[in-house]
């Protein structure tokens, strides 16, 4: 007859089934949140941003890059809208954009830095990311991929959607809406965590 017992010196023997199965118990998480207790996950938020009525175009809303030696493994994308202003507007949708490895524009010139936060919120750890958020008007980011890794209309209220991307050492990403020239208080951002 063989049995399984502790290696810990216990001597207690596994349980089987009536049917011959050996019983376990299982603990299932996600990444994210196996990482959250460890201190590596974070939340990236630009909080409010005003964006008067009569801007027309992309608004570059957010900017992200990884300084740290590990990727970040982005797994969910949140957007809020308020305080809608249609004068002048057209009726459409809002348009927001996520461009890879943006290069310039004036969200990345004039350096606003936006907020993160580590989920566990006993942990000391702090990342090593750049972040702006766009303030004080229309605000533009340049280069990148030509074509956006996320592409979402998006009416008044909040939204979040789960996304799946990685972003090594050294790349970065923007966030643009169109508000079609409506004015708006929005608010973007991330949750993810470090490979």
């Amino acid at each position: 007859m063989t049995m399984i017992t502790d290696g810990t010196g216990t001597g207690v023997k596994a349980r089987v089934s009536t049917d011959n199965r050996l019983l376990t118990t299982t603990v299932s998480q996600t990444s994210f949140e196996y990482n959250t207790p460890l201190g590596n996950s974070f939340n990236l938020n630009t909080e409010d941003i005003i964006i008067p009525a009569g801007f027309t175009g992309d608004q570059a809303l957010f900017y992200v890059k990884n300084n740290e030696s590990s990727p970040l493994q982005v797994v969910g994308w949140y957007i809020g809208i308020r305080d809608a202003d249609r004068t002048g507007a057209t009726s459409d949708t809002n348009l927001f954009k996520l461009i890879s490895n943006p290069t310039g524009g004036t969200l990345l010139s004039d350096e606003e830095p936006a907020k993160i936060a580590n989920r566990d919120l006993g942990s000391p750890r702090v990342f090593d990311l750049t972040t702006y958020r766009a303030t004080g008007g229309q605000k533009t980011i340049t280069g990148g991929d030509e074509i956006p890794l996320l592409y979402q209309y998006h009416t008044a209220g909040r939204t979040f959607g789960t996304v799946t991307f990685s972003v090594p050492r050294g790349s970065s990403l923007g966030i643009t809406v169109n508000t079609y020239g409506a004015g708006f208080s929005i608010y973007t951002g991330f949750t993810g965590y470090l490979a």
